[in-house]
């Protein structure tokens, strides 16, 4: 009797066990049109979940905001900690107390998702990863992420980490708006480091028309992850899906929702009614589901991996556009190109000193850039936070030159975005 006893009470301690480790509901997914903030498809839109390696686009966006500022440049050189060097997969394998300069923790964090790499930043630009996850949720709080919160610059498993799926699409905007200058890094095929090549694990970009963003992740408790932004024939439309039960199911499910979302839109633009469907004041999970027949959420999250901690985390890549002030996505304003000559600007950094604006201007001077002849350059002062911004700039181009020239230093590496006539006074 006692045997069956302690037989049953093995069997249910087995029960309860299996029952803890059961995955909670990983599935959420939203698809919106860029330039409106207009949501097509929501499914937990707003519900907490993992990130996963999402959490490295949140680091990128304080990598490019602290490169804008000036507090970074991309030659700098970044020290690896111990504990950096000790990070858990997937990493680049560096060393403790050797180097990386930035531009390469970027390339890096965006093609391998070097976890080992979003240490090395985290403790540049916050003095500690702790200190620096407290700066990126205020950072995403500033942004309209309301409910996310980072307790690490990687990613890597902690039930604290959680973000939303319409959060991660506000992110997916603001980088790409914010940052235009630097979005085309998410891009990159591939990282040669050390003579090794690390392709990008993205399978959308080059076999779904029009991707050009953003990142994919995973680990046991998120599922599958993805944000991708796609563009085709002057629309813009961002995807996020969350605990997908495979790389292929969230692939699938990204894509069907990017291709129902464009058949929306062009069946908007050939009919002869105002849509059904209004923009909403801002993203939100109160918009009617266009997309009702897409496959439900049972077949997303059921897959968990016993034993494995962190897998090599996926990415994708970007495009520009221009710079919105507000944290709900604003309708993109285009410019005429047949704009007069000479009134055009390019800005090629922005510093919290003069004399760091005049040494910007002086490198860009001494790299061979066609158009900027006889130009010396123009700091402007304003401000950021309440603090002084120089804004260093080479004005009086015509539209057609302020884009070869940013084309040209984009080509080398280096910082350039076009102004047009209405934002040179900003």
């Amino acid at each position: 009797m006692r045997t069956l006893v302690q037989t049953i009470l093995v069997i249910l301690t087995l029960a309860s066990t299996a029952v803890a480790k059961t995955p909670p509901e990983r599935f959420a997914a939203i698809a919106v049109v860029e330039a409106t903030g207009e949501v097509l498809h929501a499914r937990h839109a707003s519900e907490l979940r993992h990130p996963a390696s999402l959490t490295k686009v949140m680091t990128l966006y304080m990598v490019f905001d602290a490169i804008t500022a000036g507090e970074l440049g991309w030659d700098d050189p970044l020290r690896v900690s111990p504990k950096a060097a000790r990070a858990r997969p997937s990493r680049l394998g560096l060393k403790a107390n050797a180097t990386i300069s930035v531009e390469d923790a970027v390339r890096a964090m965006v093609t391998k998702s070097a976890n080992d790499v979003a240490v090395v930043l985290a403790e540049r630009l916050g003095g500690g990863e702790t200190k620096f996850a407290t700066q990126m949720t205020q950072k995403a709080r500033a942004l309209g992420m309301t409910n996310s919160r980072f307790v690490n610059a990687s990613g890597l498993p902690d039930t604290r980490q959680v973000m939303t799926a319409r959060d991660m699409a506000v992110l997916a905007y603001r980088i790409h708006h914010d940052f235009p200058q630097f979005y085309r890094y998410f891009s990159l095929s591939k990282l040669v480091w050390n003579n090794r090549s690390h392709n990008n694990h993205n399978t959308l970009l080059g076999r779904v028309e029009g991707v050009d963003g953003l990142k994919t992740g995973f680990t046991n408790a998120s599922g599958y992850n993805i944000a991708v932004t796609a563009e085709r024939d002057g629309e813009r439309l961002i995807v996020v899906v969350f605990g997908g039960a495979s790389g292929a199911k969230r692939d699938s499910y990204a894509t069907t929702l990017l291709e129902r979302a464009f058949e929306e839109l062009d069946r908007r633009a050939t009919s002869t009614q105002s849509p059904t469907t209004p923009p909403p004041a801002d993203l939100d999970d109160q918009t009617p589901v266009l997309f009702a027949g897409l496959p439900g959420e049972t077949s997303q999250g059921g897959a968990e991996r016993r034993g494995v901690q962190i897998v090599i985390d996926d990415t994708i890549e970007t495009r520009p556009l221009p710079i919105a002030p507000a944290t709900r996505p604003a309708k993109i304003q285009t410019v005429s190109m047949a704009m007069p000559s000479g009134t055009w600007g390019v800005q090629v950094g922005a510093f919290s000193s003069q004399a760091k604006a005049q040494k910007r201007l002086h490198h860009i001077k001494d790299i061979t850039v066609d158009h900027l002849t006889g130009n010396e350059g123009h700091i402007t002062e304003g401000q950021r936070n309440g603090t002084p911004l120089y804004r260093a700039r080479f004005l009086g181009l015509t539209s057609v030159d302020a884009r070869q020239v940013c084309a040209q230093l984009n080509t080398v590496g280096q910082s350039c975005f076009a102004l047009p006539p209405h934002t040179l006074s900003e």
